[in-house]
């Protein structure tokens, strides 16, 4: 633990610079190497001697890992190249008289058609979870809602939507929304990032229930939601301007590595979360005396110590773990033609879930992506921008976000969350921007297909 606690602060000291932890690694082992062998010549040829003499040892464990590895890439590449995918524009009901509960319900029963796998078929098919994307859409500061998700999910998908908003509008996009902007270098800027929590997995963010929006939304006091911050920002797009979010998600299982299931980290980081709140409780009311045998009686009291905060603190931990659970992957684009980059965009997309931020427990923070440059070090050519742009928008056009092409470690979120970071605005929210359908519609055909029990792969 106490060698785990030095790495972790390592790391946090050398990301706080921009610069990679394995770099210096690799620059502070090639200086022991030469200083060892000024010290003493004969050292250095003395281990590769043992190196290479306990070679029947490492080798082949080093040969089946890395061939695993190479193994799983390939048949999950092949299997992520033939999956046939669409894309689904949603427009609004004119009314949308549900909580964001009603989403949560919809993305409940996308959970339980996670589309599982056994284990032959995910390491000779290469078959994983279906993942789905959720986007939020602002061009020339129209908001649009998509889903794009596997073709042979399209009709379980509308029957979802359509049970828990029949006045809504869904239809199969002709042509992806990121073809016909027509992105290029030459004619384009682009500013992207990812997202990923500040804490322990398991502690939300600020969620609906936070924000009362599980009351009747009828109700006249009911009308705050915080997506209106997100809209305001992305009805600011004016023309030849394009803010693009995106939330990739995959029904979670537990932790994977190639194929094997080993853990729960969600889990374990969530105990682990609410011991630590508790200890620290501890130790604050043992700071209130001196007499030892009262510090002694002060470690068995435990939870009774809590402050408020941090009661509710531990209460949103286990409410999560009480949830269906998504491993994500955020993501926030802003295009623009060439000579109209507005940096206001920029400071909006590294801020845009703060609306979420819960003064108590967590919050997105940017990851990857453009926000890394903060030093001149870390791209002196020049080099390293235009390259990583070019990956960000290959990455959110096929929505890469989990094994190949861009294997990336996931945002677990529950259901709670996600359906309070993207749902249907109630009809308090007067955004002129956000598509709805005109006027109220009858209700599905009766003959619309049902959910089935389970979608194959």
């Amino acid at each position: 633990m106490f060698l785990h606690d030095q790495a972790h602060t390592t790391n946090t000291f050398f990301d706080g610079f921009k610069i990679e932890t394995i770099l210096v690694a690799l620059v502070g082992m090639v200086i022991f190497l030469i200083a060892a062998a000024v010290a003493d010549p004969e050292v250095i040829p003395a281990g590769f001697a043992a190196l290479v003499a306990y070679s029947p040892l490492w080798l082949p464990v080093a040969l089946f890992v890395s061939g695993w590895k190479v193994w799983m890439h390939y048949i999950r590449y092949a299997y992520w190249f033939n999956q046939q995918m669409t894309l689904l524009h949603i427009e609004l009901p004119p009314e949308v008289e549900k909580s964001p509960l009603a989403m949560e319900l919809f993305l409940v029963g996308l959970w339980n058609n996670g589309s599982e796998t056994t284990f032959l078929q995910r390491i000779w098919k290469g078959q994983f979870r279906a993942i789905t994307t959720l986007e939020l859409v602002s061009n020339e500061g129209r908001i649009s809602y998509y889903i794009h998700l596997r073709k042979n999910w399209k009709n379980f998908i509308e029957a979802r939507l359509y049970g828990q908003f029949p006045e809504a509008h869904v239809t199969e996009v002709a042509r992806d929304y990121v073809d016909e902007v027509g992105y290029s270098p030459e004619t384009h800027d682009l500013w992207a990032t990812e997202y990923s929590k500040s804490d322990a997995e398991a502690l939300p963010l600020r969620t609906y229930v936070d924000w009362e929006l599980d009351k009747n939304p009828d109700k006249p006091e009911i009308t705050i939601d915080p997506l209106t911050n997100l809209f305001e920002f992305m009805t600011s797009a004016g023309p030849g301007e394009y803010v693009w979010i995106q939330i990739i998600m995959k029904a979670r299982k537990e932790d994977e590595w190639y194929g094997f299931y080993t853990g729960d980290h969600f889990v374990t980081d969530a105990k682990k979360k609410i011991k630590e709140i508790t200890e620290e409780a501890i130790e604050r009311a043992k700071g209130l005396t001196t007499d030892e045998a009262e510090r002694k009686k002060v470690g068995s009291r435990g939870a009774m110590l809590l402050t408020g905060g941090e009661k509710l603190q531990v209460e949103a931990i286990e409410r999560s773990l009480t949830k269906q659970v998504f491993d994500c992957g955020f993501r926030g684009m802003y295009i623009v033609k060439k000579g109209k980059f507005d940096l206001s965009k920029i400071n909006n997309l590294v801020r845009l879930w703060d609306p979420f931020r819960n003064q108590k427990g967590n919050r997105l923070n940017v990851t990857r992506g453009m926000s890394i440059f903060d030093y001149p070090w870390q791209d002196p050519t020049g080099l390293r921008r235009p390259m990583i742009m070019h990956k960000m928008f290959f990455w959110y056009k096929h929505r890469s976000y989990f094994y190949v092409p861009y294997d990336q470690v996931p945002v677990c979120m529950t259901t709670e969350e996600l359906a309070s970071l993207w749902h249907f605005p109630n009809s308090n929210v007067k955004t002129p921007a956000l598509e709805r359908v005109p006027s109220r519609r009858s209700a599905p055909p009766p003959n619309l297909p049902t959910a089935p029990g389970n979608v194959p792969s």
